[in-house]
C-alpha cells in the first residue's frame, strides 16, 4: 500500500503542475513527501529533509551564478552579437548557421532556455527577412539549444551529472558521452527538419548587419573565464561546483559582475523544482514507489527494447511537464532497478534513452523553447496561431523520431 501511495504522490505533484502551471512541482512535491514520510512511513522529519540534494543545489546555484554574471555585465550579449555578425547571407545556410550558433552557445554554459532567449528574436527576425520557413527556423533554434543542452557545464547538463551521481554511477567520462550522443540525436532531427521544410532550395543572399559593441576589458575577462570554465570541467575534469563558484567569486571581487542583480537572476524557481522533485524521490524509495514504478517498466520492457520504451514514455510525459525539472529526475533513479529486474541492460544507453526522449518535444510550444520562437516571431496572429499548432506537431512526431531513432541505434545494432 505504501508503494502505490507514494508512486500515486508523484504522478499527483507531476499532475498538479499540469494544470497549474504557475505552482511549483518542487514545493508540493517536499510538502508529499514530509506528509507520506513522516505520517505514512513513519520517518523522522530530519531524515525525510536528508533527503534533500545538497550537491545538485549547489551545483546548480554554481552554475547559474556565474552565468548569472555575465549575463547582467551584458558580456553575453556582446558575445552572442559578436557570433551572430559572423553568420553567413546566403538564405539557404542561415537555418544551419543559427542551429550551429545556438548549439555552441547553450553547450559552452548559458544552457538551452538563455540560448534560445538571446538567439530566437534575432533568428526569427532573419526568417520574416529573408522568407525563410519560421516554423523551420524555430526548430533549428530549438533543437540546436537542447544540442547542446547536456555539455557538462550547461544547468542541464548538471542536473543529469548530479543525478547520475545519485544512483552511485561515478565514471567521471559518462556526462561527456551523454553530450555527444544526445547532441548526435538532436543533430539528426534538425537535418530531418532542413530536409523536410527544404532549406536548401533558397539560395538568396542577404546582408545581416548586427551591431557589435566593442569588448570592454570586463567583457573579456568574463569570456576568458567561461572558455576556463569550459577546459577546467571537461579537459582538466574539475568538479563543476567548484569551478563555477571559484569564477564567480573572482569575477566578483575584481568588480566584473554585480552581486546583487546576479543573486536575483538565479532561477531559484527551477532550482526548487528540480530538488524537491528528489526529496519525493527519495520518499518513494524508501516507501516502495521506486520499486513499483520499475515493476511496471519491467512489464512491457525487455533487454532488446528498453532504451525505445525509456525514450517514447520520458517523450510523452515531458509534452506537459518539466524535462530536466521532473521527467529526469523520476526517471534516472529508476534505471539500476530496470537493469536489475530486466536482467540486464546498458546504463549509458539508457541514461542517453531518457535524456533525449525527454528533451526532444521540447520544440513544442507547450516548451520554454517553443514559447520563445512563437513569441519573437515576426508574423501575425494568425500565423502565429499555424506556428503554434505545426510546433505542437513537429513536438510530439519528435517523441516518436527520438524514440526509433534510439531503438535502432542503441537496441537494434
Amino acid at each position: 500500500m505504501t508503494a502505490i501511495i507514494s508512486l500515486s504522490a508523484l504522478l499527483l505533484a507531476i499532475f498538479i503542475g499540469i494544470i497549474r502551471p504557475k505552482v511549483n512541482i518542487g514545493v508540493v512535491s517536499i510538502v508529499f513527501a514530509l506528509i507520506i514520510g513522516i505520517l505514512i512511513l513513519g520517518i523522522k522529519e530530519k531524515e525525510v529533509t536528508s533527503l534533500f540534494p545538497s550537491s545538485l543545489f549547489l551545483m546548480l546555484v554554481g552554475i547559474t551564478l556565474f552565468f548569472g554574471i555575465a549575463s547582467t555585465n551584458g558580456s553575453l550579449s556582446k558575445l552572442t552579437d559578436s557570433l551572430i555578425s559572423r553568420v553567413g547571407g546566403k538564405t539557404k545556410l542561415l537555418p544551419i548557421s543559427i542551429f550551429v550558433l545556438t548549439f555552441v552557445l547553450s553547450a559552452i554554459g548559458p544552457g538551452n532556455i538563455a540560448a534560445t532567449l538571446l538567439i530566437a528574436p534575432v533568428a526569427m527576425q532573419l526568417s520574416a527577412k529573408s522568407k525563410i520557413s519560421p516554423l523551420l527556423m524555430a526548430i533549428m533554434v530549438a533543437t540546436g539549444a537542447n544540442a547542446g543542452a547536456f555539455s557538462p557545464v550547461a544547468p542541464t547538463g548538471v542536473v543529469s551529472t548530479g543525478l547520475i551521481q545519485k544512483i552511485g554511477v561515478m565514471d567521471i567520462d559518462l556526462p561527456l558521452k551523454i553530450f555527444i550522443g544526445t547532441a548526435i540525436i538532436q543533430s539528426l532531427s534538425a537535418m530531418l527538419a532542413y530536409v523536410v521544410f527544404k532549406g536548401y532550395l533558397s539560395s538568396k543572399s542577404i546582408d545581416i548587419v548586427h551591431k557589435v559593441e566593442k569588448f570592454t576589458r570586463k567583457d573579456k575577462i568574463t569570456v576568458f573565464s567561461i572558455l576556463l570554465l569550459v577546459f577546467s570541467v571537461i579537459v582538466l575534469k574539475l568538479p563543476i561546483t567548484v569551478v563555477a563558484f571559484g569564477l564567480a567569486i573572482v569575477l566578483l571581487i575584481f568588480n566584473v559582475g554585480d552581486s546583487e542583480k546576479t543573486i536575483k537572476q538565479i532561477p531559484w524557481d527551477a532550482i526548487l523544482l528540480v530538488t524537491g522533485i528528489t526529496v519525493l524521490i527519495g520518499v518513494m524509495e524508501k516507501g516502495g514507489g521506486l520499486d513499483l514504478a520499475t515493476d511496471l517498466i519491467a512489464k512491457i520492457a525487455s533487454v532488446d527494447n528498453i532504451n525505445g520504451i525509456l525514450s517514447i514514455t520520458t517523450g510523452v510525459i515531458s509534452a506537459y511537464s518539466s524535462s530536466s525539472g521532473v521527467v529526469m529526475p523520476a526517471f534516472i533513479p529508476l534505471i539500476p532497478s530496470i537493469i536489475e529486474k530486466i536482467g540486464g541492460g546498458n546504463i549509458t544507453e539508457m541514461l542517453i534513452a531518457v535524456n533525449v526522449g525527454s528533451h526532444m518535444v521540447d520544440v513544442s510550444p507547450l516548451s520554454t523553447l517553443g514559447a520563445i520562437c512563437i513569441a519573437t516571431a515576426q508574423i501575425d496572429q494568425v500565423e502565429k496561431g499555424k506556428l503554434f499548432r505545426n510546433l505542437m506537431i513537429w513536438g510530439l512526431a519528435m517523441a516518436v523520431f527520438g524514440s526509433l531513432v534510439i531503438y535502432v541505434l542503441l537496441d537494434l545494432l
